[in-house]
């Protein structure tokens, strides 16, 4: 489990900063607070980081819970020694200072470079979904909130096991950025 104190003071550091300067969500909908799939195997969500269930008491009636299997899904190797990883399916928009520590850097992930710089990027399962990520450069996007991203996570990165959430997640960009963006020049030739 992550450091309580640490997720506690990433989380505060988060509270009142927003992508824009106006409510992105009335650019999409709110579709990644309120998407719901009629297949529960495509349903939309944000899973916990290691320590933030306990922040829930199960009387919120925006959302729904999941428990997926660390056997069954992909997840940083330090987080299958807990079983199971909460998923939160939100149906509507969410009382705010609930808000997992995820949704609240949403939609921006950490990237971890060699030399230890963290940076922060659109993270990949944003990108297609989140019309920010179509619209504006991280550089265009509010200042306060990128730096307060940047060092919500660099907090969380004083914890081992969110340290190798964040390596994980950087491995998880690197493989992304080796795929190729287009099909072979000579599958487009024999059309």
């Amino acid at each position: 489990m992550a450091d309580l104190k640490l997720l506690a003071e990433a989380r505060r550091i988060l509270a009142n900063v927003t992508p824009l300067d106006f409510d992105c969500g009335t650019l999409c909908g709110h579709k990644c607070c309120t998407e719901l799939s009629a297949d529960p195997d495509q349903e939309l969500g944000v899973y916990l980081i290691p320590g933030e269930l306990p922040l829930f008491d199960g009387t919120e009636d925006w959302l729904k819970w999941q428990f997926h299997s660390v056997k069954d899904y992909d997840f940083a190797p330090t987080w299958e020694k807990h079983g199971q990883v909460p998923f939160m399916v939100c149906h509507k928009l969410c009382d705010r200072e609930k808000r997992p520590f995820e949704c609240r850097t949403y939609p921006l992930a950490p990237f971890l470079h060699a030399d230890g710089r963290l940076e922060m990027r659109y993270a990949h399962w944003a990108v297609g979904f989140c019309p920010l990520t179509e619209r504006y450069k991280v550089e265009q996007l509010r200042p306060d909130f990128v730096a307060a991203t940047h060092r919500a996570w660099s907090v969380l990165l004083q914890d081992p096991e969110m340290r190798d959430h964040v390596t994980w997640l950087t491995e998880q960009f690197k493989a992304l950025d080796e795929l190729p963006l287009t099909a072979c020049e000579d599958d487009e030739d024999e059309g």
